[in-house]
């Protein structure tokens, strides 16, 4: 057999890979045997605070004792890559299984396979570990049905923060706890909820929250009714309990245990299966009333300090003059001086404007504008202060010097850089929604109720003009029905006490993914123009501002957070000053 040398190994064959690195099978000539190699990608070994942490875990995840967990026989570094060296197993991959049969594997055998990776996961738990990535491809299952928990390489400490590269996020979304994606703390609870999600999907034959978009994924597991199995199969109703406990939203509501989970599985494995009237069970799932899509606005996309992550610290309070990590000294030094000395980049901003800027469940700032301005302060060595006020005194407030720098999705206009200048960051249009069924846009809607948030230019320009346009052609004007925020647009619109809504065209689509139906597009995008941040001309911020967008558009960061929060339509390949076309 043909093999690649790579220090004492030979690479027999590639058996696996994936975004953490490639696995294959190996013969290692120290020990005169064949092994499962996992060789992770050449930027990881660079990093050296990734390094330290790899060779601390990988050495923790050597030390858990039980059969159903792959042993790791060693780790290290071999030309500049890192690598785990496993036993070899000869078994399925249950991720292939799901995806070849594309049907349920049936009860009993989905309860064997929790029961066995439970086994695995509470020893990993009783040592502080936990793997955090629990998916049905991290499963193998030989032919005697004995079942091995992989990939324990990637495992971290109960309570260690995870990850905050922009756009990274061990794990897979369809199996990810609620509090992965709010930064929350993460332990053995979040490993019981991803074993209850693959439960669900082996009996059900399908992920508990399908979905075309990543924001509809993370959206299901944040703020979406559990999934039942009975509603697939009313001969699972015995499990709709299993599956709502062990996916409890709050980590203190679920199965404290993978061995509870699993036992819990096995009792409803044996329950005796209900018929006739019982059949009511088996319903298809109700479309739920909605309290309005603002509680889903404010809680669906909360990717952020899991995968995300938000900078947090105090660079006031460094004892030397030392640049905080991931600053970049030379755009930094461009940072005017009494800016530089505060430490701070004070912000003003108006929420909620979801995708760009809201407050998740916790209260805590997320979004677009958010994730983008906090890297982009991270680049001139400054944190991010954000002061949260209304709509139309941001301009006032950076000229007057309040803020450093406005952020709030404010399009950058003609009239506006009399007052100010801006930083374009994105582009963006006018887009309209309305409820299914019903005939209207922007072009037929005189004598209809339209919602707009209070001081956007949709609530100051567009329909104004419209409705004059209008009553110039003897119809009724427009009733434009003004918000103080845009989530309470949205939930009018869904509840019918509008007849359509106008907003930011970032806005409407996010708005549009969330209501799962409820809305739909009423015409194109139009009257596209540049989102800027504004900043008191005469400041010296532009330039500063400038540059750091641009090196985080180098790196990839930019597009890495537009697409994270589904706006990467809207990108620009050049931030410039003062950039309105109108």
């Amino acid at each position: 057999m043909n093999a690649t040398p790579f220090g004492h190994y030979r690479l027999q064959k590639l058996i696996g890979q994936g975004g953490m690195g490639e696995v294959y099978q190996a013969y290692d000539t120290k020990t005169d045997r064949v092994v499962a190699l996992k060789v992770l990608p050449h930027h990881m070994a660079q990093d050296e605070t990734f390094q330290a942490r790899f060779r601390r875990e990988s050495q923790a995840a050597a030390g858990i004792n039980d059969p159903h967990v792959v042993p790791i026989h060693g780790f290290g570094e071999i030309d500049g890559r890192l690598y785990l060296d496993m036993r070899l197993i000869e078994g399925r991959n249950l991720g292939t299984m799901l995806q070849e049969t594309d049907k349920p594997l049936g009860a009993a055998f989905a309860v064997m396979i929790v029961d066995q990776v439970a086994n695995g996961l509470d020893a990993a738990h009783r040592l502080g570990l936990i793997h955090r990535d629990i998916k049905p491809s991290n499963i193998l299952i030989t032919d005697k049905d004995f079942v091995y928990l992989i990939d324990f390489g990637l495992v971290r400490t109960a309570g260690e923060q995870g990850l905050t590269t922009a756009g990274s996020t061990l794990g897979t979304l369809a199996y990810m706890a609620p509090e992965r994606f709010e930064g929350g703390e993460v332990d053995a609870r979040s490993d019981i909820y991803a074993l209850t999600c693959v439960l669900y999907e082996c009996l059900t034959g399908a992920r508990p929250y399908p979905a075309e978009s990543l924001e509809q994924q993370i959206a299901g597991h944040m703020v979406s009714p559990i999934p039942r199995p009975s509603d697939v199969d009313p001969r699972l109703a015995a499990f709709d309990e299993v599956i709502a406990k062990g996916m409890a939203k709050k980590p203190a509501k679920r199965y404290q245990s993978a061995g509870e989970l699993a036992e819990a599985a096995k009792r409803a494995l044996s329950a005796p299966v209900r018929r006739g009237s019982s059949r009511h069970a088996a319903r298809p799932a109700a479309k739920r009333p909605r309290k309005g899509l603002i509680a889903a606005t404010v809680a669906a996309l909360v990717l952020v300090a899991a995968g995300l992550g938000l900078w947090i610290w105090a660079p006031w309070d460094r004892d030397d003059d030392s640049l905080p990590a991931g600053a970049v000294p030379e755009i930094a030094a461009t940072v005017p001086a009494d800016v530089r000395a505060a430490g701070r980049l004070v912000i003003g901003v108006n929420v909620p404007y979801a995708p760009m800027e809201f407050k998740n469940a916790d209260g805590q700032l997320v979004g677009f504008d958010v994730e983008l301005m906090d890297a982009v302060s991270r680049v001139l060595g400054l944190v991010s202060d954000y002061r949260d006020t209304a709509f139309d005194t941001i301009l006032p407030g950076v000229v007057d010097g309040t803020y450093d720098v406005g952020m709030s999705s404010v399009t950058d206009t003609k009239e506006r850089e009399e007052l100010v200048d801006f930083v374009t960051y994105l582009q963006a249009g006018t887009q309209w929604a309305r409820r299914p069924g019903t005939a209207l846009g922007p072009a037929s809607a005189c004598g209809l109720k339209v919602g707009v948030a209070e001081g956007t230019l949709q609530a100051t320009e567009e329909l104004p003009a419209k409705s004059d346009q209008c009553a110039a052609a003897g119809m009724p004007p427009i009733e434009m029905v003004v918000f103080k925020s845009q989530d309470e647009v949205t939930s009018a619109l869904v509840k019918g006490e509008v007849d359509a809504m106008s907003a930011d065209s970032p806005v409407t689509g996010f708005a549009i993914k969330l209501s799962r139906g409820d809305l739909v597009p009423a015409g194109d995008v139009f009257d596209s123009a540049p989102y800027g941040w504004p900043v008191a001309k005469e400041s010296g911020m532009t330039e500063p501002l400038q540059r750091a967008l641009e090196h985080l558009m180098e790196t990839g960061e930019y597009r890495a957070i537009a697409t994270m929060w589904g706006v990467e339509r809207g990108m620009i390949d050049k931030p410039v000053v003062n950039g309105a076309g109108r």
